[in-house]
């Protein structure tokens, strides 16, 4: 009897260690095939930022690197900004310390994607925001 508790408790055991690496394993194989790799806040680029009445910023920036469908390799860094207050902004978005940048016009209220560029397996990029 001692040896038939024996086993059911290593089986149930052995049950547990292989769901928890099947699991492991299918969490590491979702994060290597993600298609976004979210990028960290915009860089300081030493401008005066615009501000509304409660003294916040007018341009909330959110950034992602996607692969392409494609080619795989190849990865397209997109810039979201959104204007949360009520007047024009001209915007223009760089790579930092670059001249590579993208400038456009923001009305009140509205949000743009912007595509920055496309590397070949560059997955993380930096990027700086200029406002007027």
């Amino acid at each position: 009897m001692i040896g038939f508790r024996w086993a059911v408790s290593c089986l149930c055991v052995g049950f547990y260690l292989s769901a928890f690496s099947s699991s492991a394993t299918a969490q590491s194989i979702a994060q290597s095939t993600s298609k976004f790799a979210v990028q960290g806040p915009a860089e300081d680029s030493g401008y005066a930022v615009i501000r509304d009445a409660l003294n916040r910023p007018c341009l909330d920036a959110d950034a992602i690197s996607r692969r392409q469908t494609v080619n795989p390799d190849m990865v397209d860094h997109i810039v979201s900004i959104k204007n949360n207050c009520s007047k024009l902004i001209a915007v223009k978005v760089c790579y930092f310390k670059t001249d590579a940048c993208k400038s456009f016009n923001l009305g009140g209220y509205q949000r743009h994607d912007v595509l920055l560029g496309a590397m070949s397996k560059v997955y993380q990029f930096r990027y700086s925001i200029l406002q007027r």
